[in-house]
């Protein structure tokens, strides 16, 4: 996802207008609108002070998210296996069985 794509969707479940997110940054709405139109921002530090305000990382402004690692997914994979009934179960005897030595 592109930066345009990313801040209109943010700003849209943010409610939030770009002169409000302006006077809320410091950063020209001009230049915010710049940024919706498909241009790539030249001052990174407007993009630090647009990634404070909406409490979000540079990648998450992006669209890119925080990565997950499969120790973060693997219990609520596992859960959503269970309860779709993927498992088969195998029933095999545990220790020694009756009348060996």
């Amino acid at each position: 996802m592109s930066l345009t794509q990313s801040l209109r969707r943010i700003l849209d479940d943010r409610k939030l207008t770009v002169a409000q997110l302006s006077r809320l940054s410091g950063v020209p709405a001009k230049t915010i609108y710049h940024w919706l139109a498909g241009q790539q921002p030249r001052k990174i530090e407007h993009l630090f002070r647009i990634s404070d305000i909406l409490n979000l990382s540079i990648e998450e402004l992006y669209g890119r998210g925080k990565k997950e690692s499969s120790a973060d997914l693997a219990p609520t994979r596992l859960t959503e296996q269970i309860n779709a009934g993927i498992f088969e179960v195998i029933l095999r005897p545990y220790g020694k069985r009756q009348g060996e030595p």
